[in-house]
């Protein structure tokens, strides 16, 4: 994303575990370890994007960690992500942002100013920033566009 003369980066991804397919297997937390010992290191921020799906499911309940915006029956004593991030990848330092949205629905105006918002700061803090939803594309694509982010392909393996 260009700053003026300076240019930023930031990362986009599927959440950890996801399959293809309407498959709601849970996500042991061995692949979720894998997945963060993969992330772009060190003072990486999450930007999670995960909300509901189409038909109300949290996207966080296929993990043994819930969202910040689950509700008391949906943690059922299970630590937020960014808590169990503390407990299991504490030497990583990793922060975690929440701007829960719907899979296949425009994300609200006010969310994405939110996430501006966010991404001014975690930048200025020297942060580097991984935004997640569920397949990595459809919310990710229209936070690009809202943020007039060009993508940049080559240092892609």
């Amino acid at each position: 994303m260009g700053q003026g003369p300076a240019t930023t980066y930031f990362f986009s991804c599927a959440r950890p575990g996801r399959e293809l397919g309407k498959s709601v297997s849970p996500v042991p937390d061995d692949v979720v370890d894998k997945w963060v010992r993969g992330l772009p290191q060190p003072n990486t921020a999450i930007v999670s994007l995960l909300g509901r799906k189409r038909d109300g499911l949290s996207e966080y309940s296929f993990y043994s960690f819930c969202g910040a915006a689950d509700d008391a029956t949906e943690r059922r004593g299970r630590p937020t992500f960014q808590e169990w991030l503390e407990q299991r990848h504490g030497d990583l330092q990793i922060t975690v942002r929440y701007h829960p949205t719907r899979d296949f629905a425009k994300i609200p105006p006010e969310t994405l100013a939110a996430i501006k918002t966010d991404l001014d700061l975690l930048f200025s803090q020297g942060r580097t920033v991984v935004f997640v939803d569920s397949g990595g594309e459809t919310r990710n694509a229209e936070v690009c566009n809202f943020l007039s982010a060009v993508e940049d392909s080559s240092s892609v393996s």
